[in-house]
């Protein structure tokens, strides 16, 4: 499994809208560019193209956006499907899921520039886009670099809503469901408290490289508070099972962050 973290600024392109409804769209022939250069080979410039279009995409199939921040793409390419989610969800308004059919790559030349082109056909689930800006989501004390077999302590509070969390963790193994576990019980959150993690004092979060010889290997951690105890029932733990789960909940009952962790 491939994954890609891209930071990148989403321009304010379209108006936010409220659909009231989730609703299918396929989009046709969508391309996207990016510059070969000499620090960016054929490769990586037809990745990033690639990216390109799938924005694209969501663009032309309706997604709102609404620019508050600076904020980051996961991307998971499988082999079979695409998904991407724009993380930062509580200040974001984007309700989008796209999934790519067919990718087509090319190469054009414009004012004596060399571009990797993208081509695509995509279908995008456009969902309910209102959101309660005031439920949200807070994290404190994750750092981005820790060293290998350093413990990893942090802490939650919710705004605005008592709430349930999920807590994804994804590494080159896969992915997984930290909390709630065997060894940390299912609670309902109190609104404006914070909540230190693990929040059973009899375990710990081991910062380990799965393999020592790389110099260094990113970990992406996902939280979700929902108003309701919405479980999660898939035994596959991917982010496309995580990010159709998400997008199961009515954008107005859920609150998610996302951040990328470097073990060194």
């Amino acid at each position: 499994m491939r994954r890609i973290l891209i930071l990148t600024i989403v321009l304010l392109l379209t108006i936010p809208g409220y659909s009231g409804y989730a609703q299918n769209k396929k989009v046709r022939n969508v391309t996207g560019r990016c510059e070969i250069t000499r620090d960016l080979s054929l490769s990586q410039a037809e990745q990033k193209a690639l990216e390109d279009a799938k924005i694209n995409a969501m663009r032309k199939a309706g997604v709102s956006e609404r620019l508050w921040s600076v904020t980051g793409l996961i991307n998971e390419d499988d082999g079979s499907e695409f998904s991407q989610v724009l993380s930062r969800m509580t200040t974001l308004e984007v309700n989008g899921l796209i999934t790519v059919k067919d990718v087509n790559y090319s190469e054009e030349v414009i004012d004596g520039r060399r571009y990797a082109v993208a081509t695509i056909d995509a279908d995008v689930k456009l969902v309910d886009t209102k959101v309660d800006l005031t439920f949200q989501m807070e994290t404190d004390g994750l750092m981005g670099i820790y060293e290998n077999g350093e413990i990893l302590t942090f802490s939650i509070r919710v705004y605005g809503h008592d709430a349930y969390l999920k807590i994804f963790w994804f590494d080159d193994n896969g992915g997984s469901l930290i909390y709630p576990s065997d060894y940390d019980s299912d609670m309902l959150f109190k609104k404006d408290l914070e909540y230190k993690f693990p929040i059973n004092p009899t375990i710990e979060y081991t910062m380990e490289k799965l393999d020592k010889s790389h110099k260094f290997e990113t970990i992406n951690f996902i939280a979700v508070a929902t108003k309701r105890d919405i479980p999660f029932l898939e035994d596959n733990i991917t982010f496309d099972t995580v990010l159709k789960w998400i997008y199961t909940i009515p954008a107005d009952e859920r609150a998610a962050c996302r951040e990328a962790i470097v073990i060194q």
